[in-house]
């Protein structure tokens, strides 16, 4: 019995107040409460990383250096801790070489398909490969799209050099950049850009590096010239550095991305794509939505093909199974939402016989509609029945009644939790649950009075709608995952431009050295009235500039490396873990030192800058969204989902008249989170806003004024709207998916 329970003693982590816990192996066990309250801490900051640590133990220090690693739990003891698989919702990868078919290990098979069945023999796998320079399309490196410079964007050709034609950043008047064009002796600099013959214009904007014959005084000796198009990818465009992403905006302002003149958009050279099989070559097949290449590769019947089939038709399968059909294996990994990364994890896991594995899931039940969670549910079901463990965190009723054990943690968010609240069976969570007050609007109205038109909105598989929109309304985008929801949202912010404020699933980048208030933009302005008030530099009120605690940089800890083995961490003697130089702590602001500033709650913060409009304006939203127990100085990388998904919202919903666009902003959050939530929506809708919220959140969308709802299914049988009006009314439409679960 001993050895079938997994004992947690005298957990603190994070915001856990030296919790005792016990699990029972073998079994479901949900994790449940409000936002905050600490069920991240104790599942991946406490049970995971102890679990990942002892695994990673077992292996030589120089493999277990290149392992990934997360923060050491605090925790007295774990016993009988079983090795994890970890299935959170993180991205998969942005690379723009990442797809779903090279994160799933389904096109290497692939290649190998085309290189033995292809006619005519082409190659070995390889050349199939648009991430290899022996099967990659030269004109387009590999990427499927070509970048076009909008010339009318980068230069003003009513100037001259010298009055600041180039408009891009870094390249203004007196800046290093501009000095290589103005030094280069190819131009008369006072002359006006529109002047210039095509001979003159092609140096300044193609010519490849060259030596100027008669360069100017101020040229370096060892410099070369390029033109500006050349000179601008190869430095902002084609660099992986991230810090050049700031440019991002004046990148996407100058350029337009059109699909490979020569490739089409497959990526691969002209030699893998003349290799075909039944009629198709390996890119028309990576373009295939997966449910329609899985019918295609069943069809194929030459001799000696099935062995290789199966390993691929098992995953296309296993994709389908979770509701991820509509996907193509060609689709980029950056655009998949948290949800589909999650579900193409667990894909890895479902064809796995290894047994007593301890499975940790983050929402498993995010971005599913209500009709694709019972196939998960399966499948969660299916990983325990093997024998193994599962731990989730969820919010849904549908997945947490699937659960052995339901512990609560709470009773609230951040300091105020951290406690174990209750355990015991669904039914009684389901009881405690039923005491609550549901969840409420203030200014709903279903009466429509003006509307808002959307003509010919057209992107992915969203084709040519027009739809009217009702004013200053909260109105609910539903749909089965893959309906087209967000291509909408997407095309609507294309189309409207500045009319439009969307907040996307994005998740805000964590570190150590983000906080709270530099999240919503306010710590500079803060230091400036720090710096303002006691006649000092405001950099020596950041830990990142001049006040850092010169011991540990800034960061509030000192690091040993002990070569191959893991580092150890310990509180720096120097600061005592405040990251700020002694002497910074003697500058004042109403009474309060840069430390004791940063330690304030958001809710008491509202009062200490009550005289501080525009900061004033930016923490009531945090506090009003139910944040007020964060702390200024907290670090992001100790946030929850729920919480950074707030946190987001807060920073941007300060705005009037204006079309909020809120994709699933109730991820990660209880039903009193959700509350909260609703209340800023009200008062959004009392500034005449209207919001569009794509939800799957059946609570939230029973108190939505409208629905629109997307379908019939996923992808190319999607697209279409299948339900306009009141969300109750869905109920009795036969054509309305959610309205089967309203009730």
């Amino acid at each position: 019995m001993i050895m079938s329970q997994i004992k947690i003693r005298g957990a603190r982590t994070r915001n856990l107040k030296n919790m005792d816990v016990t699990i029972e192996k073998h079994k479901i066990n949900a994790f449940v409460g409000v936002s905050g309250s600490g069920k991240s801490s104790l599942v991946f900051n406490t049970i995971a990383a102890e679990a990942q640590r002892q695994m990673n133990a077992t292996y030589p220090s120089y493999i277990r250096n290149r392992m990934p690693h997360m923060e050491p739990a605090i925790v007295d003891s774990i016993e009988n801790i079983s090795p994890a698989v970890i299935i959170n919702q993180k991205a998969l990868g942005d690379n723009i070489r990442s797809t779903v078919g090279t994160a799933t290990d389904i096109n290497p098979t692939l290649r190998l398909l085309f290189s033995r069945f292809g006619q005519p023999f082409v190659g070995y796998s390889d050349l199939f490969s648009f991430n290899s320079p022996t099967g990659m399309c030269k004109t387009c490196e590999g990427l499927g799209i070509a970048t076009e410079f909008i010339l009318e964007e980068l230069l003003d050709c009513e100037r001259s050099l010298n009055q600041g034609a180039i408009c891009f950043p870094t390249f203004e008047p007196g800046s290093y950049r501009w000095k290589r064009y103005v030094d280069s002796g190819l131009f008369d600099n006072d002359k006006p850009l529109k002047e210039y013959t095509q001979t003159e214009m092609n140096l300044l904007l193609y010519s490849e590096e060259i030596k100027p014959p008669t360069p100017n005084v101020g040229w370096y000796k060892s410099a070369t010239y390029a033109g500006l198009i050349p000179r601008i990818t190869q430095t902002f465009i084609q660099n992986p550095s991230k810090s050049y992403r700031r440019y991002l905006p004046d990148i996407r302002r100058i350029t337009k991305q059109e699909k490979c003149p020569v490739c089409q958009g497959y990526r691969l050279n002209k030699q893998a794509l003349s290799c075909k099989i039944k009629g198709k070559h390996i890119g028309q097949c990576l373009e295939m939505q997966l449910d329609e290449l899985s019918d295609f590769l069943r069809s194929l019947s030459q001799e000696g093909v099935q062995q290789m089939l199966d390993n691929i038709l098992q995953q296309l399968d296993h994709f389908c199974q979770v509701g991820l059909e509509y996907l193509s294996l060609a689709r980029e990994t950056g655009t998949l939402s948290g949800g589909e990364s999650q579900r193409i994890k667990l894909i890895r896991s479902i064809g796995s016989s290894l047994a007593d594995l301890m499975y940790i899931f983050d929402e498993p039940s995010v971005g599913l509609h209500p009709q694709d969670i019972q196939a998960i549910g399966q499948l969660l079901c299916a990983i325990q029945e093997k024998g193994n463990t599962v731990l989730l965190i969820d919010h849904d009723p549908a997945i947490i009644q699937l659960a052995d054990t339901v512990f609560e943690l709470g009773p609230k968010a951040g300091i105020y939790g951290g406690e174990l609240v209750s355990v015991g069976s669904f039914e009684e969570w389901t009881r405690r649950q039923a005491s609550q007050e549901p969840l409420t609007r203030e200014c709903q109205d279903t009466s429509a009075n003006s509307f808002f038109s959307v003509e010919n909105i057209s992107k992915n598989n969203v084709k040519y709608l027009s739809v009217q929109l009702p004013k200053q309304r909260l109105i609910a985008i539903t749909g089965v995952a893959g309906s087209g929801k967000s291509s909408f949202a997407k095309a609507l912010q294309e189309q409207y431009g500045e009319e439009i404020f969307y907040v996307s699933q994005k998740n805000l980048r964590t570190s150590r050295r983000s906080t709270v208030l530099s999240s919503i933009s306010l710590f500079d302005e803060i230091r400036q009235l720090y710096s303002n008030k006691n006649h000092v530099t405001a950099s020596y009120f950041s830990f990142n500039g001049k006040g850092a605690c010169p011991v540990c940089k800034g960061k509030g800890f000192i690091e040993t490396e002990l070569a191959f083995l893991d580092p150890i961490r310990s509180i720096c003697e120097a600061c005592h873990g405040n990251k700020y130089r002694k002497d910074v702590l003697q500058y004042t602001y109403n009474g309060k030192n840069i430390v004791e500033l940063l330690e304030l709650s958001v809710a008491d913060s509202c009062h200490f800058f009550s005289t501080q409009q525009k900061i004033a304006k930016r923490l009531f939203w945090l506090n009003k969204i139910g944040l007020g127990y964060l702390t200024l100085g907290q670090t992001l990388n100790t946030l929850s989902g729920g919480e950074l998904q707030r946190l987001k919202l807060a920073s941007n919903l300060d705005c009037q008249d204006k079309l909020i666009i809120l994709d699933e902003p109730t991820t990660g959050l209880s039903s009193q989170d959700i509350q909260s939530l609703l209340r800023v929506f009200d008062d959004l809708l009392r500034k005449n806003n209207t919001l569009l919220v794509i939800e799957h959140n059946l609570d939230l969308i029973r108190l939505a004024d409208w629905m629109i709802e997307f379908g019939p299914g996923s992808g190319k049988k999607g697209g279409q709207v299948i339900f306009e009006g009141i969300p109750l009314d869905a109920i009795n439409d036969p054509k309305s998916v959610t309205g089967r679960f309203l009730p």
